[in-house]
C-alpha cells in the first residue's frame, strides 16, 4: 500500500492554510501567505502563467497564418518553377509597410557627423595602433560572424522589409568607435580616408523611411565585415525559422510571406497585409506583389 502525504485541514473558526507552504495564513492575499519564500514561488508561478500565455497567443496567431498565407506560398513558388511547397524552403516574416525614400539632406548630413566622430576617436592612436587580437574570443566570434550568409535568408528580410533595422535609424547604423578599430585589426594599412569612402560609398540611393541609411529595398546595403557587430549576430525569430528551413532544404532557394500581426483582425480576403517574396538559389529575387492574401477561415483544412 502506498503512502500518502496528509497535510491538515483548516477546522471551523481557524485561519486557512497556504497552499504552498500549508502553514496557517496569518496575513497576506488570497491563499498564500506573506511569508518571503511563498511570495517568491507565488511571482514564480504568475510569471510562468504569463509565459505560457503567451505562448499559446503565439502559437494560436501561427497555426492562423501559416493556414493563410499556404495557397499564396504555393503560387509563388510555382512561379520560380517549384511546382510544389514542400520542395522549397519557406516561412513567415513580420510585415511593415514603410516605403523607400531618398536620404534627406539633413539625415545624411546627421550620420556623416556620426560616422566622422567615430573615425576620428578610432584612428586616435594615443595608445599605439591596433593590431589583431587573434587571441581575443569576441574577436574571433566577430570574424566568425561576418562570413557570408545564403542570399534565400534574404527572403525573410526583404518580405519583412525589416522591422529590427529600423532601429538602427536613430542609432546610425550602430557604428562605434569600436567597429572603427575592429577594421583596422583587421587592415592595420587601412586609412581613416578610405573607410569613411567604404562607408559612404553603401548608402543607397533610397532607403527605408526612419531607418537605417543602410536599410534598402532588399536588406541591408552595408557589407557584412563593414557592419557593426549586433548587425550581423542578431537573427530574427523569422530569419532563424528560415535558416532551419533552408538547411532542411539546401539548393531549394525560399519563399517567404511577410505578415502583419494585425491580419487576424481583417479576416476579408485582400486584406492589405501581405509582401510575398521569393528568392532562387541563384540569388534571383521576386516580389510577388500581385498576390493577395485569402480571406480567413477556422477550418484546420484550409489550403
Amino acid at each position: 500500500m502506498v503512502a500518502s502525504v496528509f497535510f491538515p485541514t483548516s477546522h471551523p473558526g481557524a485561519p486557512p492554510r497556504c497552499r504552498l507552504c500549508h502553514q496557517p495564513v496569518t496575513s497576506g492575499h488570497g491563499d498564500v501567505c506573506d511569508r518571503p519564500l511563498c511570495q517568491t514561488r507565488l511571482k514564480i508561478e504568475a510569471t510562468a502563467e504569463t509565459a505560457r500565455r503567451k505562448e499559446a497567443k503565439e502559437a494560436a496567431w501561427r497555426a492562423m497564418s501559416q493556414r493563410r498565407t499556404r495557397k499564396v506560398l504555393r503560387q509563388a513558388a510555382k512561379e520560380i518553377g517549384v511546382p510544389h511547397l514542400g520542395r522549397i524552403a519557406h516561412g513567415l516574416a513580420p510585415y511593415i509597410d514603410m516605403p523607400q525614400v531618398s536620404l534627406s539632406e539633413s539625415r545624411r548630413a546627421a550620420f556623416v557627423a556620426h560616422l566622422n566622430a567615430v573615425l576620428d576617436k578610432g584612428f586616435d592612436d594615443t595608445d599605439g595602433v591596433p593590431t589583431p587580437p587573434e587571441t581575443d574570443p569576441q574577436y574571433t566570434t566577430r570574424l566568425a560572424e561576418e562570413a557570408p550568409e545564403p542570399m534565400v535568408l534574404n527572403a525573410a528580410c526583404i518580405a519583412c522589409q525589416g522591422d529590427c533595422c529600423l532601429m538602427g535609424g536613430d542609432r546610425h547604423a550602430f557604428l562605434t568607435v569600436e567597429t572603427i578599430r575592429c577594421q583596422r585589426w583587421k587592415d592595420p594599412s587601412v586609412t581613416k580616408d578610405a573607410l569613411r569612402g567604404a562607408f559612404l560609398s553603401r548608402i543607397p540611393e533610397t532607403s527605408t523611411v526612419g531607418s537605417c541609411v543602410y536599410h534598402g529595398s532588399q536588406g541591408c546595403t552595408l557589407d557584412r565585415p563593414l557592419r557593426a557587430d549586433i548587425c550581423n549576430s542578431f537573427q530574427c525569430p523569422a530569419r532563424r525559422d528560415l535558416a532551419k528551413a533552408v538547411a532542411r532544404r539546401p539548393g531549394t532557394g525560399a519563399v517567404v510571406a511577410g505578415l502583419s500581426k494585425t491580419h487576424v483582425s481583417d479576416p476579408s480576403a485582400g486584406a492589405p497585409y501581405l509582401r510575398v517574396v521569393s528568392v532562387t538559389e541563384a540569388g534571383d529575387v521576386t516580389v510577388h506583389d500581385h498576390l493577395r492574401l485569402p480571406a480567413l477561415r477556422n477550418s484546420r483544412t484550409e489550403g
